[in-house]
Protein backbone atom coordinates (compact mmCIF):
# COMPACT_ATOMS: atom_id res chain seq x y z
CA UNK A 1 0.00 0.00 0.00
CA UNK A 2 3.01 2.21 0.86
CA UNK A 3 4.46 1.69 -2.26
CA UNK A 4 1.47 2.27 -4.27
CA UNK A 5 0.74 5.53 -3.04
CA UNK A 6 4.12 6.52 -3.48
CA UNK A 7 4.33 5.38 -6.77
CA UNK A 8 0.54 7.36 -7.96
CA UNK A 9 2.24 10.66 -6.31
CA UNK A 10 5.35 10.43 -8.37
CA UNK A 11 3.43 9.77 -11.21
CA UNK A 12 1.20 12.29 -11.27
CA UNK A 13 3.74 14.52 -10.40
CA UNK A 14 5.95 13.75 -13.64
CA UNK A 15 2.51 14.24 -15.90
CA UNK A 16 1.47 17.89 -14.02
CA UNK A 17 5.50 19.08 -14.78
CA UNK A 18 4.89 21.65 -12.68
CA UNK A 19 8.30 23.27 -10.62
CA UNK A 20 7.10 23.27 -7.11
CA UNK A 21 3.50 21.80 -5.73
CA UNK A 22 2.19 20.48 -8.76
CA UNK A 23 -1.55 20.75 -8.52
CA UNK A 24 -2.59 17.46 -10.36
CA UNK A 25 -6.14 18.35 -9.80
CA UNK A 26 -7.96 21.26 -9.96
CA UNK A 27 -11.91 21.47 -11.71
CA UNK A 28 -14.80 22.98 -9.77
CA UNK A 29 -13.25 24.22 -6.83
CA UNK A 30 -11.76 20.57 -5.70
CA UNK A 31 -8.04 20.54 -5.70
CA UNK A 32 -5.10 18.18 -5.54
CA UNK A 33 -1.21 19.29 -4.88
CA UNK A 34 1.52 17.67 -4.54
CA UNK A 35 4.32 18.26 -3.35
CA UNK A 36 7.92 16.91 -1.64
CA UNK A 37 11.49 17.04 -1.51
CA UNK A 38 14.85 14.74 -1.91
CA UNK A 39 17.96 15.66 0.19
CA UNK A 40 21.52 13.93 0.87
CA UNK A 41 23.53 15.31 3.97
CA UNK A 42 26.67 14.55 5.10
CA UNK A 43 27.59 14.90 8.70
CA UNK A 44 30.32 15.04 10.97
CA UNK A 45 31.25 12.77 13.46
CA UNK A 46 29.57 13.19 16.78
CA UNK A 47 25.78 14.59 15.42
CA UNK A 48 24.01 11.55 16.18
CA UNK A 49 22.55 11.26 12.77
CA UNK A 50 25.12 9.01 11.93
CA UNK A 51 23.78 5.64 13.32
CA UNK A 52 20.83 4.90 14.84
CA UNK A 53 23.06 4.04 18.31
CA UNK A 54 25.14 7.38 18.13
CA UNK A 55 28.31 5.00 19.52
CA UNK A 56 30.16 4.79 15.79
CA UNK A 57 31.39 8.82 15.65
CA UNK A 58 32.34 8.35 12.20
CA UNK A 59 31.11 10.76 9.44
CA UNK A 60 28.62 9.76 7.42
CA UNK A 61 26.21 10.75 4.20
CA UNK A 62 21.94 10.64 5.33
CA UNK A 63 19.40 10.67 2.38
CA UNK A 64 15.91 11.00 2.95
CA UNK A 65 12.29 12.01 1.04
CA UNK A 66 9.23 13.60 2.26
CA UNK A 67 5.80 13.28 0.44
CA UNK A 68 2.85 15.36 0.77
CA UNK A 69 -0.81 15.70 -0.16
CA UNK A 70 -2.93 19.10 -0.30
CA UNK A 71 -6.55 18.47 -0.45
CA UNK A 72 -9.53 21.69 -1.15
CA UNK A 73 -12.78 21.33 -1.71
CA UNK A 74 -15.50 24.05 -1.72
CA UNK A 75 -18.70 22.93 0.20
CA UNK A 76 -20.42 26.34 -0.15
CA UNK A 77 -19.83 29.83 -0.52
CA UNK A 78 -19.05 30.06 3.13
CA UNK A 79 -16.96 27.01 3.91
CA UNK A 80 -14.40 24.77 2.45
CA UNK A 81 -13.19 21.35 3.32
CA UNK A 82 -9.65 20.64 3.25
CA UNK A 83 -7.01 18.09 4.28
CA UNK A 84 -3.27 17.11 4.37
CA UNK A 85 -1.18 13.54 4.63
CA UNK A 86 2.81 14.10 4.42
CA UNK A 87 5.06 11.23 4.67
CA UNK A 88 8.75 11.37 5.59
CA UNK A 89 11.06 8.40 4.11
CA UNK A 90 14.00 7.17 5.87
CA UNK A 91 17.21 6.31 4.97
CA UNK A 92 16.82 3.35 2.70
CA UNK A 93 18.99 1.43 4.82
CA UNK A 94 17.84 -2.18 6.08
CA UNK A 95 15.56 -2.12 9.41
CA UNK A 96 13.06 -0.70 11.06
CA UNK A 97 12.85 2.30 12.64
CA UNK A 98 14.91 5.52 12.04
CA UNK A 99 17.62 4.10 10.22
CA UNK A 100 15.16 1.80 8.21
CA UNK A 101 12.71 1.67 5.39
CA UNK A 102 9.78 3.14 7.20
CA UNK A 103 7.61 5.13 5.71
CA UNK A 104 6.43 7.22 8.33
CA UNK A 105 3.21 9.91 8.34
CA UNK A 106 4.71 13.22 9.55
CA UNK A 107 1.29 15.33 9.20
CA UNK A 108 -2.40 13.99 8.84
CA UNK A 109 -5.53 16.04 9.35
CA UNK A 110 -8.56 17.14 7.97
CA UNK A 111 -10.60 20.38 8.73
CA UNK A 112 -12.95 23.16 7.67
CA UNK A 113 -12.24 26.59 6.41
CA UNK A 114 -14.70 29.07 7.54
CA UNK A 115 -13.04 32.49 5.61
CA UNK A 116 -13.22 35.23 7.86
CA UNK A 117 -14.37 33.19 10.69
CA UNK A 118 -11.53 31.27 11.16
CA UNK A 119 -10.45 27.33 10.17
CA UNK A 120 -10.36 24.16 12.23
CA UNK A 121 -8.65 20.86 12.08
CA UNK A 122 -8.19 17.79 13.37
CA UNK A 123 -5.63 14.83 13.12
CA UNK A 124 -1.64 14.64 14.06
CA UNK A 125 0.31 18.08 14.14
CA UNK A 126 1.89 19.91 16.59
CA UNK A 127 0.04 21.85 19.64
CA UNK A 128 -1.01 25.70 19.38
CA UNK A 129 2.67 26.75 21.18
CA UNK A 130 4.32 25.97 17.98
CA UNK A 131 3.40 29.62 16.43
CA UNK A 132 4.88 30.75 19.77
CA UNK A 133 8.24 29.12 19.37
CA UNK A 134 9.32 28.46 15.69
CA UNK A 135 10.23 32.08 14.40
CA UNK A 136 13.86 30.88 15.44
CA UNK A 137 13.47 28.07 13.65
CA UNK A 138 15.89 28.87 10.56
CA UNK A 139 18.54 26.33 10.39
CA UNK A 140 18.53 22.88 8.65
CA UNK A 141 20.23 20.79 10.81
CA UNK A 142 21.43 22.23 13.87
CA UNK A 143 18.77 24.52 15.36
CA UNK A 144 16.39 24.47 18.08
CA UNK A 145 18.84 24.28 20.87
CA UNK A 146 16.12 25.35 23.15
CA UNK A 147 12.51 25.10 21.37
CA UNK A 148 10.73 22.51 23.42
CA UNK A 149 7.61 21.69 21.38
CA UNK A 150 9.35 21.97 17.93
CA UNK A 151 9.27 18.17 16.95
CA UNK A 152 5.94 17.62 19.16
CA UNK A 153 4.26 16.49 16.30
CA UNK A 154 1.08 14.04 18.10
CA UNK A 155 -2.28 12.24 17.08
CA UNK A 156 -5.67 13.17 18.15
CA UNK A 157 -5.07 16.97 18.60
CA UNK A 158 -8.01 19.58 17.19
CA UNK A 159 -6.95 23.30 16.79
CA UNK A 160 -8.91 26.22 15.78
CA UNK A 161 -6.92 28.82 14.08
CA UNK A 162 -7.89 32.74 13.40
CA UNK A 163 -6.38 35.45 11.53
CA UNK A 164 -7.38 39.10 10.72
CA UNK A 165 -6.21 42.92 11.55
CA UNK A 166 -2.88 41.55 11.69
CA UNK A 167 -3.83 39.17 14.41
CA UNK A 168 -3.22 35.35 14.71
CA UNK A 169 -4.75 33.13 17.43
CA UNK A 170 -4.90 29.46 17.63
CA UNK A 171 -6.34 26.90 20.50
CA UNK A 172 -6.02 23.62 20.55
CA UNK A 173 -6.88 20.25 22.80
CA UNK A 174 -5.35 16.78 22.50
CA UNK A 175 -6.70 13.79 23.76
CA UNK A 176 -5.62 10.79 24.78
CA UNK A 177 -2.91 8.64 22.68
CA UNK A 178 -0.01 6.68 22.78
CA UNK A 179 3.65 6.98 22.39
CA UNK A 180 3.46 10.86 21.58
CA UNK A 181 6.73 13.11 20.96
CA UNK A 182 7.29 14.79 24.31
CA UNK A 183 10.49 17.35 23.74
CA UNK A 184 12.49 17.14 26.85
CA UNK A 185 10.89 13.78 28.51
CA UNK A 186 14.57 12.84 28.53
CA UNK A 187 13.86 10.39 30.95
CA UNK A 188 11.40 8.34 28.97
CA UNK A 189 13.15 9.03 25.90
CA UNK A 190 10.87 12.07 24.68
CA UNK A 191 8.13 9.59 23.98
CA UNK A 192 5.30 9.20 26.72
CA UNK A 193 1.43 8.26 26.71
CA UNK A 194 -0.98 11.28 26.70
CA UNK A 195 -4.12 11.77 28.67
CA UNK A 196 -5.37 14.92 27.46
CA UNK A 197 -3.60 18.55 27.15
CA UNK A 198 -4.52 21.91 25.73
CA UNK A 199 -2.43 24.82 24.36
CA UNK A 200 -2.84 28.08 23.20
CA UNK A 201 -1.64 30.90 21.50
CA UNK A 202 -1.42 34.48 19.92
CA UNK A 203 0.42 37.07 18.34
CA UNK A 204 0.63 40.37 15.99
CA UNK A 205 2.49 41.42 12.84
CA UNK A 206 2.61 44.79 11.75
CA UNK A 207 2.81 46.06 8.47
CA UNK A 208 6.09 46.66 6.89
CA UNK A 209 8.43 48.92 9.01
CA UNK A 210 11.90 49.60 7.04
CA UNK A 211 13.11 46.05 5.61
CA UNK A 212 9.79 43.90 7.02
CA UNK A 213 7.31 43.46 9.50
CA UNK A 214 8.09 43.68 13.32
CA UNK A 215 6.13 40.53 14.87
CA UNK A 216 4.89 39.72 18.68
CA UNK A 217 4.23 36.18 19.55
CA UNK A 218 3.38 34.21 22.97
CA UNK A 219 1.67 30.70 23.78
CA UNK A 220 0.94 28.30 26.64
CA UNK A 221 0.56 24.83 26.39
CA UNK A 222 -0.05 21.76 28.99
CA UNK A 223 -0.58 17.98 29.09
CA UNK A 224 -0.88 15.06 31.39
CA UNK A 225 0.21 11.39 30.78
CA UNK A 226 -1.36 8.56 31.16
CA UNK A 227 0.59 7.28 33.88
CA UNK A 228 -0.98 10.18 36.43
CA UNK A 229 -3.70 7.59 36.33
CA UNK A 230 -2.16 4.40 36.85
CA UNK A 231 0.14 5.64 39.47
CA UNK A 232 1.43 2.14 40.90
CA UNK A 233 3.79 2.10 37.75
CA UNK A 234 5.41 5.32 38.29
CA UNK A 235 8.08 3.61 38.95
CA UNK A 236 8.86 2.78 35.07
CA UNK A 237 7.32 5.80 34.06
CA UNK A 238 7.54 8.80 36.44
CA UNK A 239 6.09 11.52 34.10
CA UNK A 240 3.08 13.11 35.29
CA UNK A 241 2.43 16.01 33.45
CA UNK A 242 3.86 19.26 32.25
CA UNK A 243 3.47 23.41 31.29
CA UNK A 244 5.08 25.38 29.29
CA UNK A 245 4.95 28.99 28.31
CA UNK A 246 7.27 30.93 25.33
CA UNK A 247 7.23 33.61 23.61
CA UNK A 248 9.02 35.49 20.47
CA UNK A 249 10.00 38.52 18.89
CA UNK A 250 11.14 39.54 15.19
CA UNK A 251 11.40 41.63 12.26
CA UNK A 252 12.14 40.85 8.91
CA UNK A 253 11.06 38.89 5.62
CA UNK A 254 12.29 35.87 3.84
CA UNK A 255 14.41 38.40 1.62
CA UNK A 256 16.84 40.70 2.97
CA UNK A 257 17.21 40.99 6.73
CA UNK A 258 15.54 39.12 9.56
CA UNK A 259 16.34 38.76 13.02
CA UNK A 260 14.28 36.76 16.10
CA UNK A 261 14.65 35.89 20.08
CA UNK A 262 12.41 33.32 21.75
CA UNK A 263 12.16 32.05 25.21
CA UNK A 264 10.48 28.81 26.11
CA UNK A 265 10.10 27.32 30.01
CA UNK A 266 8.37 23.67 30.32
CA UNK A 267 8.13 22.35 33.71
CA UNK A 268 7.84 18.63 33.89
CA UNK A 269 5.96 17.10 37.12
CA UNK A 270 7.31 13.46 38.49
CA UNK A 271 5.72 11.22 40.71
CA UNK A 272 7.90 11.40 43.87
CA UNK A 273 8.57 7.43 43.76
CA UNK A 274 10.44 7.22 41.17
CA UNK A 275 14.22 5.97 40.76
CA UNK A 276 15.38 9.54 39.47
CA UNK A 277 14.89 10.96 43.03
CA UNK A 278 13.77 14.31 41.71
CA UNK A 279 9.83 15.63 41.86
CA UNK A 280 10.47 18.69 39.13
CA UNK A 281 12.84 19.65 36.44
CA UNK A 282 12.54 22.48 33.84
CA UNK A 283 14.16 22.95 30.73
CA UNK A 284 14.26 26.31 29.97
CA UNK A 285 16.15 28.44 27.24
CA UNK A 286 16.80 31.42 24.75
CA UNK A 287 17.35 31.50 20.95
CA UNK A 288 18.46 34.11 18.57
CA UNK A 289 19.08 34.21 15.18
CA UNK A 290 20.01 37.07 12.30
CA UNK A 291 19.76 36.10 8.83
CA UNK A 292 20.00 38.12 5.75
CA UNK A 293 19.00 36.62 2.15
CA UNK A 294 19.97 38.33 -1.17
CA UNK A 295 18.36 38.19 -4.36
CA UNK A 296 20.68 35.79 -5.65
CA UNK A 297 19.48 33.23 -3.67
CA UNK A 298 22.25 33.32 -1.07
CA UNK A 299 21.36 33.89 2.69
CA UNK A 300 23.76 33.86 5.63
CA UNK A 301 22.26 32.27 8.97
CA UNK A 302 23.97 33.44 12.35
CA UNK A 303 22.61 32.35 15.81
CA UNK A 304 23.17 32.03 19.73
CA UNK A 305 21.33 28.97 21.74
CA UNK A 306 21.16 28.80 25.27
CA UNK A 307 19.67 25.69 27.27
CA UNK A 308 19.19 25.02 31.03
CA UNK A 309 17.50 22.16 32.64
CA UNK A 310 17.12 22.79 36.77
CA UNK A 311 16.57 19.87 38.67
CA UNK A 312 14.82 20.39 42.58
CA UNK A 313 17.67 18.30 43.55
CA UNK A 314 19.66 20.95 42.92
CA UNK A 315 21.66 19.81 39.42
CA UNK A 316 21.37 23.04 37.21
CA UNK A 317 23.25 22.37 33.98
CA UNK A 318 23.64 24.06 31.05
CA UNK A 319 24.38 23.77 27.09
CA UNK A 320 25.07 26.97 24.96
CA UNK A 321 26.21 26.95 20.98
CA UNK A 322 27.00 29.54 18.33
CA UNK A 323 25.30 28.60 15.13
CA UNK A 324 26.29 29.29 11.09
CA UNK A 325 25.23 28.57 8.04
CA UNK A 326 25.63 29.43 4.43
CA UNK A 327 22.69 28.73 1.92
CA UNK A 328 22.14 28.58 -2.00
CA UNK A 329 19.16 28.40 -3.59
CA UNK A 330 20.54 27.68 -7.14
CA UNK A 331 16.98 27.10 -8.22
CA UNK A 332 13.50 27.22 -6.99
CA UNK A 333 13.48 23.61 -7.02
CA UNK A 334 17.42 23.38 -5.55
CA UNK A 335 18.90 24.33 -2.33
CA UNK A 336 22.43 23.48 -0.81
CA UNK A 337 23.81 24.66 2.49
CA UNK A 338 27.02 24.49 5.04
CA UNK A 339 26.40 24.59 8.77
CA UNK A 340 28.19 24.52 11.77
CA UNK A 341 27.99 24.55 15.06
CA UNK A 342 30.55 25.20 17.74
CA UNK A 343 30.50 24.78 22.04
CA UNK A 344 30.31 27.80 23.93
CA UNK A 345 30.17 26.56 27.46
CA UNK A 346 28.37 23.75 27.75
CA UNK A 347 28.52 21.78 31.45
CA UNK A 348 30.03 18.86 31.78
CA UNK A 349 27.30 16.27 32.61
CA UNK A 350 24.45 18.27 30.08
CA UNK A 351 24.76 15.72 26.97
CA UNK A 352 24.76 12.24 29.21
CA UNK A 353 21.58 13.17 30.80
CA UNK A 354 19.63 14.98 28.06
CA UNK A 355 21.19 12.68 25.55
CA UNK A 356 21.78 15.59 23.50
CA UNK A 357 25.58 16.18 21.70
CA UNK A 358 25.97 19.99 22.43
CA UNK A 359 29.70 19.92 24.04
CA UNK A 360 30.89 18.08 20.20
CA UNK A 361 31.92 20.93 17.39
CA UNK A 362 29.93 19.78 14.42
CA UNK A 363 28.79 20.38 10.86
CA UNK A 364 26.64 19.62 8.19
CA UNK A 365 26.92 19.84 4.36
CA UNK A 366 23.64 19.48 2.24
CA UNK A 367 21.96 19.13 -1.15
CA UNK A 368 18.14 19.31 -1.68
CA UNK A 369 15.80 18.87 -4.46
CA UNK A 370 12.23 20.30 -3.72
CA UNK A 371 8.94 19.59 -5.94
Amino acid sequence: MKQTILALAVAAVAAAGAAQAASVYSKDGTSLDVYGRVQSVLYSSGTGNTDAQGTYHDNSIDTSARLGLDMRTEINQYVAAFANAEWEAANGEDGEGADGEDFNARYLFVGADFGQFGSIKAGKFEDAIKYAIEPTDIFEDFGCVAQLGNDDRRSGQIMYSWSGFGVDFNVSYESAGNNQAVDGAYWAGESLDVHNGFAASIGYTSPDVLFGPIFVRAGYSWAEFQNSFDKQNSENNAYDKYSQYAASLGWGGDTGFYTAVMYSNRDFSLFSNNSLGIDDYTVQGVEFVLRYGFMNGMSVIAGYQWANTDMDNGKDLDASTVNLEFDYEVTPNVKVWAEARWDVDTDDGYDEWTDQNYSEDVYSIGARYTF
